[in-house]
């Protein structure tokens, strides 16, 4: 799907668009392999720059809380309150401000899927609460990112000068993170 084809679906709701961009992220978020940039993209174009990163990130956040709530259910059901893994075992036992910070640096990781974030933190039996907090600061930068390239796409013949610095940006920090985690 296109930014442009998403923001026109989104727009024929009307009042209504803000609902179904938020349920939308949600079944994006448990689904766990769809990609939201086109999402994003057209939550700028349809709300504007800061509603529509706004309710992207609240869309997100809550499309992870789905998710989480989702994952710790299929977990118990399958294994119960007892899961054996030694990273489980690991996470665990440290505290929960280290369990928040090893979720935010997995939500600011490039390199780490969202979903990967979350069924970790369900695996572990994280503080819901304390896990929607860190979901909600994590993905502020990273539906910043899909929000101006998906406004870029739609956009594209003004703006394709923007969407190619961002994209060699975002390439080339990823390479430097990559290097400096091999020394």
């Amino acid at each position: 799907m296109e930014v442009e084809t998403a923001a026109e679906w989104l727009r024929e709701f009307g009042v209504w668009a803000v609902l179904i961009s938020l349920i939308i992220n949600m079944i994006i978020g448990v689904v766990g392999i769809l990609p939201s940039l086109f999402l994003s993209g057209a939550n700028v174009v349809v709300f504007g720059p800061v509603y529509g990163v706004f309710i992207s990130v609240i869309g997100e956040t809550l499309g992870a809380g789905a998710a989480y709530t989702v994952y710790r259910w299929g977990l118990r059901k399958w294994k119960g309150d007892q899961l054996s893994w030694k990273w489980v075992k690991k996470l665990q036992g440290i505290t929960r401000k280290k369990q928040a910070i090893v979720l935010l640096s997995a939500r600011l990781a490039p390199m780490v899927p969202s979903g990967a974030a979350t069924f970790a933190a369900a695996a572990v039996g994280m503080r819901f609460l304390d896990f929607l907090l860190v979901t909600f600061i994590g993905k502020i930068p990273t539906v910043l990112v899909e929000s101006m390239i998906g406004y870029d796409l739609f956009y594209i013949q003004e703006r394709y000068v923007n969407l190619i610095v961002t994209l060699v940006m975002i390439i080339m920090i990823y390479f430097v993170l990559k290097k400096r985690k091999w020394k």
